[in-house]
């Protein structure tokens, strides 16, 4: 691989620290983890390749835009781009013995399965992977796809203590658990009580609610409320805009601020950045269940999940956990004189970022990696179906 970086200052590698890493992710929220690996990456000397993985090469790349909201700070030059059916040849072939794998935990799960088949493997490679956002309704799921790499970092702590606690039951080697927080939270600023503050921030989400009526539902909510704060902007809060890769598509003419312009004849003002860059300009923010409302209410905005009548089938719903953990509200609670507060409890469910764990994240493997025996891979195939079966289960009874 010809993209690569070395840099070097006044620290001296570890001889158990990488000296060669490769950073694989796919689309918008994934690269927040290459990012803060990259630059710790850097700071030890150590040889950096980067790939970005496309379904294919014709595909859109990750936009200007989206490495902003992202906070990404790694050169574009150093990218590949390679399409995913090439991807374990190409870690294979890397001689790398770091990979972080930034993809959703299907893919990671077989890209390790198929990693532990090829012979040109590096045995030595430590192998890390992370969750990006909630597991609602893919709590188990979600897990299990990503717990058979050697190092998976989390960004909830409730999610994180209930891994450490299954995971050892398995009768599998399965990963070491580490709560690095959220990559996005890389500080946490005193918010300025003094701000005059203009926007109402509406975190949109491409797939929840995901029917047209879910949608003209919501929309409708967002005017009203737009009514009842007429010295407010309501600021919609895009996860992408139109031709812009993501693992969460939308059709344009699904996006709340078209459904407000044409249903309900009201302008609302569309940001596709770093949200985080304007914190002190939002007032307070509203989703149904975006992620976002943890981190705002993290970063002391008030946060709240508005209530929407249709039964959701998305696998990204997480409108009953914010329910129970007392963010949900409707139109007349947010319209009342007195003044709204954050949720404590949201601190419980995101972290922010921990500097001081990457160390233990980054480090090289003492033991090559064993071959994984038939058997085992049965295993964890065993292990993914009944993750599957208790998901479906929880959902049947969370209704």
């Amino acid at each position: 691989m010809s993209n690569s970086r070395k840099s070097g200052d006044d620290f001296h590698r570890h001889p158990q620290m990488p000296s060669k890493a490769l950073l694989v992710y796919s689309a918008d929220s994934y690269v927040g983890y290459c990012d803060i690996l990259y630059e710790h990456l850097a700071r030890i000397s150590c040889e950096i390749n980067v790939i970005e993985v496309v379904q294919d090469l014709r595909e859109p790349r990750l936009s200007k835009v989206q490495r902003e909201k992202w906070g990404v700070s790694f050169p574009e030059c150093v990218i590949r781009i390679i399409e995913e059916a090439e991807l374990p040849k190409w870690i294979a072939e890397s001689g790398a013995d770091f990979l972080f794998l930034g993809l959703p935990g299907r893919k990671v799960f077989h890209i390790c399965n198929a990693l532990h088949e090829l012979p040109s493997s590096n045995a030595l490679m430590t192998i890390a992977t992370g969750f990006p956002g909630l597991q609602y309704y893919m709590r188990f799921t979600g897990l299990l796809w990503r717990s058979f790499v050697d190092q998976l970092l989390f960004t909830d702590p409730n999610l994180y203590r209930f891994a450490r606690k299954w995971l050892s039951l398995l009768p599998l080697s399965t990963a070491n658990c580490v709560l690095l927080g959220s990559p996005r939270l890389k500080q946490v600023p005193p918010r300025n009580d003094n701000s005059i503050r203009k926007y109402i921030a509406v975190f949109e989400q491409n797939e929840v609610p995901a029917s047209s009526h879910g949608r003209f539902e919501l929309a409708k909510k967002l005017a009203i409320l737009a009514e009842l704060h007429p010295d407010k902007k309501l600021l919609i809060v895009a996860r992408n805009s139109s031709g812009e890769t993501s693992n969460h598509q939308a059709l344009d003419n699904l996006r709340l601020a078209h459904i407000l312009q044409e249903r309900e004849g009201r302008t609302a003002e569309v940001f596709n950045g770093n949200w985080m860059a304007i914190a002190d300009e939002i007032e307070f923010a509203v989703s149904v269940s975006s992620t976002a409302l943890l981190e705002a209410s993290i970063l002391q905005i008030p946060s709240f999940s508005i209530p929407i009548g249709e039964e959701s089938k998305s696998p990204f719903d997480a409108s009953r956990f914010f329910q129970r953990l007392g963010m949900e509200r409707q139109l007349g609670e947010l319209a009342r004189p007195h003044a709204l507060k954050p949720v404590a409890r949201a601190a419980d469910f995101l972290a922010p970022l921990d500097m001081s764990a990457l160390p233990q994240i980054i480090s090289c493997r003492p033991k090559p990696r064993r071959t994984t025996k038939p058997y085992e891979f049965l295993l964890r195939r065993w292990c993914i179906a009944s993750a599957r079966a208790l998901d479906r289960a929880f959902r049947f009874i969370d209704r």
